[in-house]
């Protein structure tokens, strides 16, 4: 079994003064719930031992305020396929994925994090209702023993969480 965490970036800046997309930086609550979600998860047992981002630079300071809350001391490889991707193509970076690794997590964009998150739990794209708002986060089992072996239908939905959630008492 393997475990992949799929992690919305935390909320962007949405000022003109970025018209390209990939170099929208997060906002000021992004920056704070980044941090939260990676407590959160380091609390519960579950920090990743590989983490994976988007070229965009708000996946990547979502990462790298993840990893720090989480104590994650490993790398932050990027992958290109990430950024825009569709399902089929995020299940190409899973299926990529080092076997030695137990628990990844990947960071990243909508739709393609919902699509793939429906496609491991075998329905169609928005056929579940499973949304991922900024900062969602949707941790799955996988039923394989390598990585390559992922396919549609392999995985359990173990929990869905967001920052609001993640706040309220």
């Amino acid at each position: 079994m393997k475990l992949l965490t799929l992690l919305r970036h935390t909320k962007s800046v949405q000022d003109p003064a970025y018209p390209i997309d990939r170099e929208r930086p997060l906002a000021a609550r992004g920056r704070d719930d980044a941090p939260l979600i990676g407590r959160q998860m380091a609390r519960a047992g579950v920090a990743p031992q590989l983490i994976v981002t988007s070229p965009a630079l708000r996946a990547r300071e979502t990462a790298q305020l993840f990893a720090r809350a989480a104590a994650y001391g490993g790398d932050i490889p990027v992958a290109e396929l990430i950024y825009l991707g569709t399902a089929e193509d995020l299940l190409d970076v899973v299926r990529a994925l080092p076997d030695e690794v137990e628990h990844a997590m990947i960071v990243g964009h909508n739709p393609g994090l919902e699509d793939l998150s429906a496609l491991l739990i075998g329905v169609a794209p928005g056929g579940a209702g499973l949304r991922l708002p900024t900062g969602g986060t949707a941790h799955f089992e996988l039923s394989v023993l390598e990585w390559s072996q992922t396919e549609a239908g392999r995985g359990l939905l173990l929990w869905l969480a967001n920052p609001r959630l993640l706040k309220k008492p």
